[in-house]
Parts: C-alpha cells; structure tokens; sequence
C-alpha cells in the first residue's frame, strides 16, 4: 500500500518507537511518556503485540493487541487495546492497514474475533470501524480498583 508515494508497512514495534509511539498516545489524550513506553516495549509479553505503521520511515500509526484465552472457552480471541493513526495520516488508509495486519497475525494464533472499545465521544473512529466489518456489540462494566 502507498499513501502519498510512500509505502506504508507495517511491523512489530521496538523500544527505539518509544518517542513516536508516546506522541501518537498523546494525540488521543493518554498521558504517555518516551521511557515509559520505551521500557513497557522493552518488557517480553507473549500475549501482546505491538504493531507499527510506517509510511517511509516515519511511524504512522500504532496498534496494540493482546492474546486472550480463558479457561472456560475456545478458542482464543483477540483484544485491541489501542489503535492510534497520526491525525496527519488520518484517512489514508494506515488504520485498515493495521486492522488487517492484526486480523492475520490473530487468526495465525488461533483466535476466533478481535474485539476493541471505543470512546463515545469518537463518533468517526466508530464509522470507521463498522466501515472495516466490526460489528458494535454495547454493555460493558468496568469497576476502577
């Protein structure tokens, strides 16, 4: 895929991304800091992936996704955590880019679904996402402890 003559690829990401990834989580309103995320990408998660969009060697977009396999079903299922483009690369296809990156790495790993949350306040992530076949499923209960 190119966006503006640029190819974008798509590939794991590494504690050198630390600076843009924290910058790509600021431009949603996470606080994220470069060493924080440096040292969170440092750390070894069997169940996570960390995907990065690149469009030249510019990171554009970032898509965190965890392996999820309960005791009392099969098979796993997928969970992303965090989907983020550059609001400058926002409609260029990155974001499909990801989805579909993660789609084929969680399917290779046996899962059944992928499944996300999204704010209410995000009305054209929504659009987006139904656009790419996700379908809206509501109720969810969080409890902050």
């Amino acid at each position: 895929m190119t966006v503006d003559g640029l190819s974008c690829g798509v590939r794991l990401a590494s504690p050198l991304d630390g600076a843009a990834l924290a910058s790509l989580f600021v431009q949603l309103g996470y606080p994220a800091e470069e060493v924080g995320v440096s040292l969170e990408l440092d750390q070894s998660d069997p169940a996570r992936e960390v995907l990065v969009a690149c469009l030249g060697e510019a990171v554009a977009g970032v898509l965190v996704w965890h392996r999820l396999q309960p005791l009392h079903l099969a098979p796993a299922w997928g969970l992303i955590s965090a989907l983020v483009v550059d609001e400058g690369a926002r409609g260029s296809g990155v974001g499909a880019r990801l989805l579909a990156v993660a789609e084929e790495r969680a399917r290779a790993v046996g899962c059944s679904q992928l499944e996300l949350s999204s704010s209410l306040k995000r009305e054209g992530a929504h659009r987006f996402y139904l656009a790419q076949g996700y379908l809206e499923r509501p109720k969810r209960f969080v409890k902050v402890i």
